[in-house]
Formats: C-alpha cells, structure tokens, sequence
C-alpha cells in the first residue's frame, strides 16, 4: 500500500482531521480538543505542528505537536539552566493510529525534515515508552551531533482495580494494610469523625475547586519547586474542558471542616488518569493524601462504580504510587536537535551539564547523601505553613 506524509499547521487543517483522530484511542493529553484547549491559552505556542501518515489516501497515524517559543531545561541537581530555543514540542502520548515501524519510521523522518528547514531548533519527544518503535527510532535515527545524549528516564504507575474493596486491599502488602487502618482510625477519632470527602466535577464548581487546590498547594513542597498545581487561567480552560466533557473528578478531603489534601485527574476510557496531588503539611503524620486517595480509589472498586477499572497514577516516582500500583513501565523522553549550528551548540551545552549531574549524583549516591539532600531540599523548598483559626 502506498504511504505518504504530510504536516498540519493550522487549526482549520486540523478540525478536517477531527473524525479520524476522535476515533483513535489514546492518552487524554493528545485528545483533540484538550490539544486545541492548551493551544488556544499557551501564550508560548505559535502553531500546531501535526505529522500525519496517510495510506492509500487514507489518515492512519498522528503525531500531535505544536511550535512554541520556550526553552530546554538543563539540571544540576536542583538548579536549572534555561536556553532559550524555538521547540518542536510533542504532547505527552503524542502518538494516535497505527504505531508500526513503518508509519514511526515516517513520521520521525518528517520531524527531521521540519528541523533541517529551520521549521525549529530541537523537537521534544515527551515520555515515550522505552519499548515503543517511536522511541527506538528518535533515538537512533538522527545523526551524531543531532542525537540526544542525555535521555531522561522515569518509572510510570498505574493499577487495575478489582470489582470489590476488600481485594484491593488484599492486594497490597501487609504493612500497607496496616499503616492505613492506623492512619485512617486516628484522623476519625481526632476529628470525631468530622472527616469528610467532596468531589468536584461541575464547570460551576471549578472556581471553587482551583481556590481549595490553590490554598493548599501553595504550602506543599511542590509550590517550592515550582512544580504541582497552580490557579492560573490555563489551569482553569484545563478543568472547564474537562468538566464540559463529564470527565473532571477533583476529590479534597476536609478535617472539621478544613480542607488538608486534594487529588484532581480525570477519568476517560475508564480510566481515572492523576493530574495533581497535595496535602497540608501540617497533617503529615496521618498522611492525608494516602488517605484520600485509598477512599476514592474504594469508591471505584465498589461495582467499578463510574465504570473505572484502573487509575493511571503518572510519571515519576512516589511512594504510594509504588505501594498501589500494579503496573509500571520506563518512559524516556527524547530530544532531537537540528543540524545547525544553534543546533548544534544547544545539544553540546545540554550534555556537558547533564553528564555533570549524573556524575555528582552518582558520587553522592556512593556516600548516602543523595536522600539526605533531596529531603533537606524539599524541606526548605516548602512554603511555612499558615496557621488558621
């Protein structure tokens, strides 16, 4: 059969291909009108940038993208270098159709063309899995001074649920078990069981949500990082969608009446896919957010109500995802920089440092230092908490 390529660069173009792409399967960040959402409120993004195999005259596979006007984060440890650069960004599960080696091996092909026209400086693969084709093919197929060096790789979660609580619980360790007996015990007898649960999902209701959210956030560890859940207008086009939809679930846990922990995601394709997660630190020692996410997770399991049978936990590592998880795949996430000469120096900069961290990490790894700085780290990054009367 016969294959061709082609790239979409403007919404119009891309609104012809809404059949196909809805009827695709796919991670909720590469949905059509999420994409068209983030496009509409990303000050940053200058057009979309969508590669598409087409097989006797047919659509039969996507890579979504986008243009932006951004920059490359290098790391030492962490503190960060920022370069500017005109990116040919890839959403994150950017890939929709067919996902064989051949139609990768076009697509990746296509990206290299749109960089040796100046269409970008560097194309971002985001968070491929390491077993995909795409991934192999991003990996290898650019040349010496194009290819990336320094990939980052991290673990990503996810659970199946069972159709019943008490084989959930019977699925995680013994001392899991135990701790959140405990731990759910002492919050009920310490706030005479003023414990309660409150799930947003309308779009009347997002204003409330992202002001609970925002509250509590801005004193988690997260907010010191700069990472986590901030109340911006985009955040805000982000939860209306998806509550326009019927998919947004945003679950705060309050203590007599205070809210102490949130957990927002969404659930799509039966899944209840994890976007933010945060507590008052305050409550550490009872360990609010475990404790909300085990409640809601025992909503789900109860008849698979709302028809979730799994929860897709994300990227990166955490402790609970790891104790409730039954899944976990590497993801890596890849960068493919033109052959010129900004090119060119952004890889050589971006390797230099990031060979540095890896060397200082593993020397720090060596003399148990490593944890003890990340949680000292963490710990200054966290903003004082407030007192409330």
């Amino acid at each position: 059969m016969e294959a061709s390529v082609r790239t979409l660069r403007s919404v119009i173009e891309l609104e012809q291909l809404r059949q196909p792409w809805t009827s695709w399967p796919g991670n909720r960040d590469s949905e059509i009108d999420t994409y068209l959402t983030f496009l509409r409120s990303h000050a940053a993004t200058v057009r979309p940038h969508v590669v598409v195999v087409d097989r006797d005259g047919s659509p039969e596979a996507i890579l979504v993208g986008r243009i932006d006007l951004g920059h490359i984060s290098c790391r030492l440890g962490y503190l960060r270098l920022n370069l500017p650069a005109r990116i040919l960004c890839f959403v994150y599960g950017a890939l929709r159709g067919n996902p064989s080696k051949e139609d990768c091996e076009l697509i990746v092909d296509s990206v290299l063309r749109s960089l040796s026209v100046g269409e970008a400086d560097v194309a971002y693969m985001n968070f491929l899995r390491e077993d995909s084709e795409l991934c192999k093919l991003a990996k290898r197929r650019p040349g010496v001074l194009s290819r990336d060096y320094v990939h980052v790789t991290q673990e990503h979660y996810a659970a199946t649920l069972p159709a019943s609580v008490d084989e959930f619980y019977r699925g995680l360790s013994p001392k899991v078990r135990k701790n959140q007996r405990w731990q759910a015990k002492k919050l009920t007898e310490l706030y005479s069981g003023d414990v309660t649960i409150r799930c947003f999902r309308k779009v009347s209701e997002i204003e409330s949500l992202a002001a609970e959210a925002e509250r509590l956030a801005s004193r988690s560890y997260q907010r010191g990082l700069g990472v986590g859940f901030f109340d911006t207008p985009s955040a805000r086009n982000h939860l209306r969608l998806k509550a326009e939809r019927g998919w947004l679930r945003g679950y705060v846990l309050y203590l007599g009446g205070r809210p102490c922990a949130f957990w927002i995601g969404d659930i799509n394709q039966g899944t209840f896919g994890s976007d933010y997660l945060a507590f008052d630190a305050t409550f550490g020692k009872y360990s609010p957010g475990m404790y909300l996410i085990t409640r809601v997770i025992e909503g789900f399991c109860e008849g698979h109500r709302e028809g979730v049978t799994a929860v897709d936990f994300g990227p990166g590592y955490a402790q609970y995802k790891e104790v409730l998880s039954n899944h976990e795949w590497r993801e890596t996430s890849v960068y493919i920089f033109a052959s010129t000469l900004r090119g060119i120096s952004l890889n050589l900069v971006r390797t230099l440092i990031g060979r540095m961290d890896r060397t200082v990490k593993k020397a720090l790894a060596r003399t148990n230092l490593l944890q003890k700085i990340k949680k000292a780290w963490r710990a200054n990054a966290r903003p004082e908490a407030v007192v409330e009367n």
